[in-house]
């Protein structure tokens, strides 16, 4: 395994301590109320509620009053209410070396479902790799991970989390030319990375089709099972 320090993973599992960290070193994140702040929420914002150690979309609401955000803190475990942001949605997928160099590919999430990227496009954006960057070395992130935010209309970008690990859409990165994995397995073994290796196009896009693909009872499968019968 190739992971950072365990207080640079806790950093970015707990939302409440991510916003804190991102915050002293003045990289924009939304703002976000927790414990003993929550009645500091504002009147008249959009919210999200969601758990300050959730991941996969699980648990999150969206409301536009103050009551509310407080009711679902009171049912959701360790809740934390953030702003609501609006914008075009990133992913960066991110490998920082063991000296701290880091290289990022930027991808577009057009469009997103149940909290996955269905289509994603790779593009470039200087203020967004300048952020991202700024964001890997407010948590001290080493190896392979992926950071998400959203440039807003007026073109603010705003860094909303930092996961220590590989992204779903990683195979775009890789099709767009980047040698993603093969870095990675560099550092891993300690081996010197090439970031020029981790040079990308822009422009590629990536779809991904989730269905349901059959239904019908469980008895069904257990004389699949045992019968070895395909369909």
């Amino acid at each position: 395994m190739w992971l950072p320090e365990p207080s640079s993973v806790h950093t970015c599992i707990d939302k409440a301590a991510f916003h804190r960290v991102l915050t002293e070193q003045g990289v924009p994140t939304p703002r976000s109320w927790w414990g003993d702040t929550l009645d500091r929420v504002p009147e008249n914002t959009q919210l999200v509620v969601k758990p300050r150690r959730g991941h996969g979309a699980q648990h999150v609401h969206f409301v536009e009053k103050k009551e509310h955000a407080l009711l679902l803190s009171k049912v959701i475990p360790c809740a934390l209410v953030q702003e609501r942001v609006y914008g075009t949605e990133f992913t960066a997928d991110c490998l920082v070396d063991r000296t701290g160099r880091a290289s990022a590919i930027l991808r577009r999430r057009d469009l997103v479902k149940a909290g996955l990227a269905a289509v994603s496009t790779t593009f470039r954006d200087t203020t967004v790799l300048g952020l991202v960057l700024a964001a890997l070395r407010a948590v001290r992130a080493e190896g392979l991970c992926c950071v998400q935010g959203f440039v807003q209309a007026d073109g603010q970008v705003t860094i909303t989390e930092l996961n220590v690990r590989i992204a779903g859409g990683f195979p775009l990165t890789e099709a767009a030319g980047a040698d993603l994995v093969g870095q990675m397995v560099n550092g891993l073994f300690g081996l010197p990375v090439d970031h020029d290796r981790l040079a990308y196009r822009t422009g590629v896009f990536l779809t991904n089709y989730v269905e349901t693909l059959a239904v019908g009872e469980t008895a069904d499968l257990k004389r699949i099972a045992m019968n070895g019968v395909t369909t």
